[in-house]
């Protein structure tokens, strides 16, 4: 069976680790990552366990935390959590046993130290006390005055809480709506205003391309994470203005990228040949020129939405991204990290990781797809 003989879509899919080699290992490893990713945005109400806006539990539970003690005296007829409904509970304040106790339906009783609440206990004040997994140790000083009864109850939170108790989990997986789209909407901007005029520029030449080359080559010569900090700071927060600041900046990069292939197809001899049997400007450009500039639009396009990650991250993180709570993968790393000196790691660590895991899956995609579109690199 020869290469060019009718196969079906999965096997000439397979077929293409033999066609471009490694090439096609990094196209499919960007194009996994990026389908787990997209995937987990559309499935965010099933995967997040919790509103990624509301406290979930106490603060900087952490990660695989979450269960919680019932505590009673020894005489006590309590022996679930279901029956504390209705009654007496003493328990941390802020706390996931206190959030565990709301939920429970029961009156909960907030206490500074988890002393305190057990010596309500034990005074009889209240029926029970709901006491935190990873505080289970002042229980030693009561011995003998309370019992723990059954197992520890409660989720647990995959990645911890936040300083505010929201789960964090349920934060990365809504934050990834909003930092994809705000990504792919920039380069769809930038894509529309900077492909029609590299393709004019290019072809027409003359004094019109020298100016918009001029203005291109001003604006490229900025700073891109400086220019898209002082639109953002102009057009005010909002999935669509940080989609339009982040935009403006990658334009100049789709118009040279343009102009330069629009400069070298419109030399080829079939564009002659369409200028002598009488073809116009927009018919050559729409059915000869832009047909051959796709390709390299394709790979930028790719690219850009990884740098358009990065971009939209590091305004969130100056807090010009989208306006709190929205979940915002750069707004949390910017708050998690002044709790890194405290030994919080898991407020910081999750979004930065996933921050770089996505922006690497548009990143291989877009350059495995830029060595597959060449037919020059082709493996044989």
């Amino acid at each position: 069976m020869n290469d060019f003989e009718q196969v079906g879509l999965l096997a000439a899919f397979l077929r293409g680790r033999k066609w471009y080699g490694s090439e096609w290992y990094i196209t499919v490893a960007g194009g996994i990552i990026l389908f787990v990713v997209i995937m987990g945005t559309i499935l965010a109400p099933l995967l997040s366990p919790y509103d990624p806006t509301k406290p979930a539990g106490g603060a900087f539970v952490p990660p695989g935390g979450g269960k919680v003690l019932l505590v009673t005296r020894p005489d006590s007829t309590i022996r679930s959590p279901e029956e504390l409904k209705g009654k007496k509970v003493s328990a941390l304040a802020r706390s996931t046993a206190a959030f565990r106790g709301k939920k429970l339906k029961a009156k909960v009783y907030y206490y500074p130290s988890v002393e305190k609440a057990l010596k309500a206990l034990v005074s009889g004040r209240v029926a029970a006390a709901l006491v935190d997994v990873k505080d289970k140790k002042e229980l030693a000083q009561f011995d003998g005055k309370i019992k723990v009864v059954g197992k520890p109850f409660g989720k647990t939170y995959l990645m911890g809480t936040d300083n505010l108790g929201r789960d964090i989990w349920s934060r990365i997986v809504w934050g990834a709506r909003g930092i994809l789209l705000v990504a792919i909407l920039s380069a769809l901007f930038s894509m529309a205003v900077g492909v029609p005029l590299g393709l004019v520029s290019g072809y027409t030449g003359g004094i019109l391309d020298r100016t918009l080359s001029l203005i291109m080559d001003s604006v490229y010569s900025f700073p891109g994470l400086i220019l898209a900090i002082a639109m953002a700071a102009m057009l005010g927060p909002g999935i669509l203005n940080i989609a339009i600041a982040i935009s403006v900046v990658y334009i100049p990069t789709y118009f040279r990228i343009t102009r330069g292939q629009v400069l070298s197809v419109k030399e080829e001899l079939y564009v002659e040949a369409a200028k002598s049997l009488g073809a116009v400007g927009w018919m050559i450009l729409k059915d000869y020129i832009f047909p051959n500039v796709v390709p390299s639009i394709v790979v930028v396009f790719s690219l850009n939405i990884a740098d358009s990650i990065l971009t939209e991250a590091g305004l969130s993180f100056l807090g010009l991204g989208l306006p709190p709570p929205t979940p915002d993968w750069g707004f949390d790393l910017n708050k998690g990290r002044a709790y890194l000196p405290r030994g919080y790691w898991w407020p910081i660590t999750f979004p930065g990781m996933m921050i770089a895991i996505v922006a690497l899956g548009f990143s291989l995609l877009g350059e495995g797809l830029g060595e597959i579109m060449n037919p020059r690199l082709r493996e044989l």
